[in-house]
């Protein structure tokens, strides 16, 4: 039996692969043309022909635990250069949305968000507790928000209120996040163990944030050079975002317990109102470049509807944003509160299930890379080093 390898194949991976994006995953004949054209690729064990290959052998195990999949930055430079047409870029994407719904906790999520009737019934969840709540803070008053001036919109859901939904949801999706990505290490360490030539677990981490702060590998890119720009917008957009958002918590609560802070709605030249609008037009326009250049690109991208879901909510999350400031200057009542309910359903949707979705990557991708710095595995293809 010497020189043998036992494989054991499962088809219902490879075909559950192929329904979500790498539907050309056959075409493949292993010319290795993807993996010369990558240039990311470390020198031991490069990507993506080794993908190609586990896919197409349905090796779902040495898949979900393989680093280089979050190695890779989908910029389709191996999907330009296919001789086959096979897009090996797509099924590195399809490879990471099934290694989100492995890992996943509960994975029942995950598989919901893959669905049309399971998006219904995430999005389901949020619309009726946020209505649930309006309902109990405004029968006794009549809704009289919808008349009061001006616009206010703790006038419709206090920031209380608000905070007993989110508060939640935002420690039930890092519970959930905590469970996967420990999974996710146990089976990067059984796949890949630490060696003598990884760095120390500090300065992983260090060089993992210069590397997701700067793109730098996104700047390696040819085919798509200008998704170096699209996604820092939007990645900076969302962190400011994140960032006004939770100082606008905290002048909230400051002024509760009576200290002398400016009270919200905040003046547009207040610099949490500047952060926040500057940060909204960053992630739209980013969002906006990037599926601009998709469906430019259509014929070579192909997205699931667990990818569309992701960009969809992102989308409607930052727009409804934009709209309720729009809405509330212009004293449009019921447009204005309208628009921010449908902006609370967004952001549950974007953070109570963040885990289970393709948001998933912003706890994956910089595990494998920091994973990677401290196994000595990949050492050759980061910037600092």
């Amino acid at each position: 039996m010497t020189g043998r390898v036992a494989v054991s194949a499962d088809l219902n991976f490879v075909k559950g692969l192929m329904l979500h994006g790498a539907a050309d995953l056959k075409k493949c004949y292993q010319c290795s043309t993807c993996t010369v054209a990558c240039p990311l690729t470390p020198d031991e064990q490069p990507f993506p022909r080794k993908e190609m290959l586990w896919a197409q052998w349905g090796m779902q195990e040495k898949l979900v635990r393989d680093m280089d999949l979050w190695l890779c930055h989908n910029c389709n430079d191996c999907t330009d250069q296919c001789p086959r047409g096979a897009k090996p870029g797509e099924v590195m994407s399809a490879l990471r949305n099934q290694t989100i719904e492995h890992y996943s906790y509960p994975q029942a999520i995950s598989k919901a968000a893959k669905t049309g009737a399971g998006n219904l019934v995430l999005i389901l969840i949020p619309m009726l507790l946020v209505a649930l709540a309006i309902l109990l803070k405004n029968m006794a008053n009549d809704f009289a928000f919808l008349t009061a001036k001006p616009i206010v919109y703790a006038n419709m859901l206090p920031v209380t209120f608000v905070d007993l939904i989110f508060l939640p949801a935002a420690l039930f999706a890092l519970f959930n996040g905590y469970m996967g990505i420990s999974k996710f290490i146990g089976g990067l360490k059984e796949q890949y163990p630490p060696t003598e030539a990884g760095e120390t677990f500090f300065a992983s981490v260090k060089g993992t944030i210069q590397d997701v702060l700067s793109h730098i590998e996104f700047k390696k890119c040819l085919s798509n050079k200008s998704r170096n720009i699209w996604h820092r917008l939007m990645m900076y957009g969302f962190l400011g975002l994140f960032v006004t958002t939770n100082a606008v918590m905290i002048l909230h609560y400051l002024k509760e317990f009576g200290f002398d802070v400016q009270e919200t709605p905040l003046p547009f030249f207040h610099p949490v109102k500047i952060l926040g609008n500057v940060s909204a037009v960053a992630a739209f326009s980013g969002i906006y470049f990037i599926v601009r250049d998709r469906v430019k690109n259509s014929a070579e991208s192909v997205l699931s509807l667990f990818d569309w879901m992701f960009i969809g909510n992102m989308f409607f999350t930052v727009v409804t944003g934009i709209m309720c400031q729009v809405f509330r200057v212009g004293d449009q009542a019921v447009l204005a509160f309208s628009t921010y309910y449908i902006h609370l359903v967004m952001v549950f949707y974007l953070l109570a299930y963040a885990p289970q979705t393709k948001f998933g990557h912003i706890l994956f991708r910089p595990a494998a890379m920091i994973y990677s710095r401290y196994s000595g595995r990949n050492k050759n293809i980061f910037r600092n080093l």
